[in-house]
């Protein structure tokens, strides 16, 4: 996200990319939902989400995006070959509510050799995903299996845990959500009457979803910020102001935008409006959206 900041006669712009906090969703769950044993017996068991490695299953917990959820389960019924070696590949792969994998599927190999006083010894599998930073909220699901490199069997489960976001209604255009006026940076909850005094700062936020990602999930949007007076003139106008081009594993379902206008004590009274356009690069889309405050 490129930021930029600009000034005029009347007001102060200031542009700043945040990603904003979660809100509440619903009930998570933890635990392996179903074990598949193999033909020979190999079995996955206790499978464990926690927020900590080995810590405590997540139970009703739930985390957020940019959270790590910490993974491991058991392997039973393994074979060794003749001189004790046991060798063993895990795989697991986090889901998100829409079935959309957050990441590569993990490899975990094992390879050790067990001598006769380990009958007992079980095999533990561990992963850590990082759920991306911009996600949507609801159940996750966790894909697991092992296979046994020595009798070839393969075992699977899967486990679920919740994710606790904000949520922003998906579109299949490009689309302006929740354009909104707040007193400050961190509040949460929009002003249902925005009107402010000359010398206030207006802090602005909405969210663009709808457009299309290119190779490898990339995203290619901007947006500009205009603001008119109460007869319609324009009496600043950003293009440009903030845009966003990356890419990554996961297709990031929406764009979050806030910026903050610091009203000169000069401001005339009046009702003003302010105008978000934002562009699609990859789906050549436009969208625009207003929303107006006064100045008393």
């Amino acid at each position: 996200m490129r930021i930029l900041r600009t000034s005029s006669p009347a007001f102060a712009l200031a542009l700043v990319f945040l990603i904003p906090a979660g809100a509440p969703a619903q009930s998570g769950v933890s635990g392996v939902l179903s074990g598949v044993p193999g033909a020979s017996g190999l079995k996955v068991d206790n499978g464990v989400a926690a927020q900590f490695e080995d810590g405590a299953p997540l139970g009703s917990m739930q985390l957020v995006p940019g959270e790590v959820v910490y993974f491991s389960f058991n392997v039973e019924n393994f074979k060794k070959s003749e001189n004790g070696r046991v060798e063993i590949t895990g795989h697991v792969q986090v889901f998100d509510s829409s079935g959309v994998a957050i990441a590569p599927q993990d490899d975990i190999p094992l390879l050790t050799s067990l001598s006769d006083e380990d009958k007992n010894w079980k095999p533990k599998m561990r992963t850590a995903v990082a759920i991306p930073p911009i996600a949507p909220r609801g159940i996750y699901k966790i894909k697991f299996d092992a296979t046994d490199e020595i009798s070839h069997q393969t075992a699977s489960g899967e486990a679920a845990f919740g994710v606790e976001a904000k949520f922003v209604a998906p579109s299949g255009i490009l689309a302006i959500r929740e354009l909104n006026f707040y007193r400050a940076q961190d509040d949460t909850t929009p002003l249902i009457t925005p009107s402010f005094h000359p010398g206030d700062m207006v802090w602005v936020k909405f969210y663009i979803t709808g457009y299309k990602h290119g190779e490898q999930n990339s995203i290619d949007a901007a947006y500009d910020v205009e603001l008119t007076n109460s007869d319609g003139v324009s009496i600043m106008k950003q293009e440009d102001a903030a845009m966003e081009k990356s890419t990554a594993y996961y297709p990031q379902p929406y764009i979050p935008g806030i910026f903050s206008l610091t009203l000169k004590s000069t401001m005339t009274p009046g009702v003003y409006t302010v105008i978000i356009t934002a562009r699609d690069a990859v789906g050549k889309q436009t969208a625009t959206a207003k929303s107006n405050f006064r100045v008393n």
